[in-house]
């Protein structure tokens, strides 16, 4: 009997995208939850109050990350890392550097903006309290963020080259963190993204690719 699988978390968010797009990678059926309002984070996900979070039948499983290599466990094909341990270790560490480089500048935007409409992504680990308080835009460090954004941009596009995936010629965890990273600035979450991944054809022709790989 296939185990029963449900994913929480809000779809609009990068963190619970990867994990959607592995389930579909995979093959495996599952239901998507989104939260209504704040006693669903609660009651999800009673150990951090954060999503997404992934249940197969009675097993709870907390960040994205975790979910994505629990799945590769008990599902092991397709493959999300390499069987080479070097090549694996890299897609490892380029999964967290998108996390953590998307969490950084949207966190960093907020700052900036005093903006809270936005979607929220998963709070670090120092907690957000005092973060989303309302406070005056200021301009200049916006422009400065996107100019780091779009310095990162840039660096996917060197890394990637001419390959058609990060460090492999199919998806792996990596590909699918990057690809929600890169749809959450399509979707302009950061005000001005979308602009900067229009303008790099490398970059959106990688996202086609794994929306081809993951179900569209």
């Amino acid at each position: 009997m296939a185990p029963k699988i449900t994913l929480y978390g809000l779809a609009r968010i990068p963190f619970t995208e990867k994990c959607r797009r592995a389930l579909v990678l995979k093959g495996l059926p599952f239901e998507l939850c989104e939260p209504a309002g704040p006693e669903d984070y609660a009651r999800w996900s009673p150990k951090t109050g954060l999503l997404p979070v992934l249940t197969i039948d009675d097993e709870l499983v907390s960040d994205s990350t975790d979910i994505l290599l629990r799945l590769e466990e008990l599902w092991p094909e397709p493959p999300l890392l390499s069987p080479d341990p070097v090549v694996a270790a890299q897609q490892r560490h380029l999964e967290n550097w998108a996390d953590e480089s998307f969490l950084w500048h949207y966190q960093e935007w907020l700052r900036a903006s005093g903006g809270t409409g936005a979607p929220q992504p998963p709070a670090p680990r120092r907690g957000l309290r005092g973060l989303l308080r309302p406070r005056p835009k200021r301009a200049p460090q916006i422009a400065e963020l996107l100019r780091s954004l779009e310095a990162r941009l840039d660096d996917l596009v060197n890394f990637l080259g001419g390959r058609p995936f990060f460090h492999a010629d199919q998806v792996s965890m990596a590909d699918l963190t990057v690809y929600s990273m890169l749809r959450s600035l399509q979707m302009d979450q950061i005000p001005g993204a979308a602009a900067l991944v229009a303008e790099r054809p490398r970059l959106v022709a990688f996202m086609l690719r794994v929306e081809e790989a993951t179900g569209g």
